[in-house]
């Protein structure tokens, strides 16, 4: 096991904290978080990263691309995970580990791991569960016995380049009527796209990328989708709901 690691995620509802965290762990003794919705975010301390993403329609979201790019690699090594809601990933992966390498990182392993859709929550429900976590655990142990070993090698993933269309916000979260305008969404939305007024909640749709944070934090439950789009979302991605799709890991 490693002594250190520096652990940087985007997880807005919680999934991808958890995927990537677990592996985080394994790798290492002790492991430094770093939330990249934050405003700014830690230098690295470690010699190798774990970076965890959340995959918005097959891409990563531009939070994660530019808080990343801004880092200076200089030949550490990275882990990559991408944490996806059942559907698919297309080419998250491969666009997360392509930022890495472009900072000047040596990408040595990647996975792409299911979690709880954020927005059909009846979509892969309750992952990553206990078997998700063993087999993330047995995969930080492949990767520490490739690096004792020194097998370790620049990883290829799957993904098309050019990446395809950035997801098109079709609607942003709204406040119920129960709304007490306590500052839960605005204080948590990581884009800083939702206001509070004496009007009332507002929310931005040039800067709301839909990650579904407000209505993950909102304490009165007053904060969703509206619901036609949620009606949209649930019968397009009904058919995922007794789907188990399996996690994907790659080494060289």
């Amino acid at each position: 096991m490693l002594k250190l690691v520096d652990f940087y995620y985007f997880s807005p509802t919680g999934g991808t904290k958890k995927a990537g965290e677990t592996l985080a762990c394994e790798i290492a003794e002790t492991v430094n978080k770093i939330d990249l919705a934050k405003k700014t975010i830690d230098a690295l301390s470690a010699d190798v990263v774990v970076v965890a993403a959340p995959v918005f329609g097959g891409r990563i979201p531009d939070i994660v691309s530019e808080k990343m790019a801004k880092l200076h690699g200089a030949g550490k090594k990275a882990i990559t995970a991408v944490v996806y809601g059942v559907r698919a990933y297309e080419d998250a992966l491969l666009e997360l580990n392509d930022v890495l390498e472009h900072s000047g990182f040596e990408v040595i392993a990647s996975a792409a791991l299911v979690a709880q859709h954020s927005i059909v929550t009846e979509v892969g429900k309750c992952r990553p569960d206990e078997t998700d976590l063993a087999e993330i655990r047995q995969f930080a142990k492949r990767i520490l016995s490739e690096v004792e070993e020194g097998k370790i090698g620049i990883v290829s993933v799957p993904g098309n380049r050019p990446y395809k269309d950035r997801m098109k916000v079709p609607a942003t979260p709204i406040s119920l009527a129960a709304c007490g305008g306590c500052g839960f969404c605005a204080s948590g939305c990581p884009t800083e796209a939702i206001s509070i007024t004496g009007e009332g909640v507002t929310t931005d749709s040039e800067k709301c990328i839909m990650c579904m944070a407000c209505v993950a934090k909102c304490p009165m439950h007053s904060r969703a989708l509206p619901s036609q789009l949620q009606a949209g979302m649930e019968e397009k991605l009904g058919a995922l709901k007794d789907v188990r799709r399996e996690n994907e890991f790659y080494v060289d």
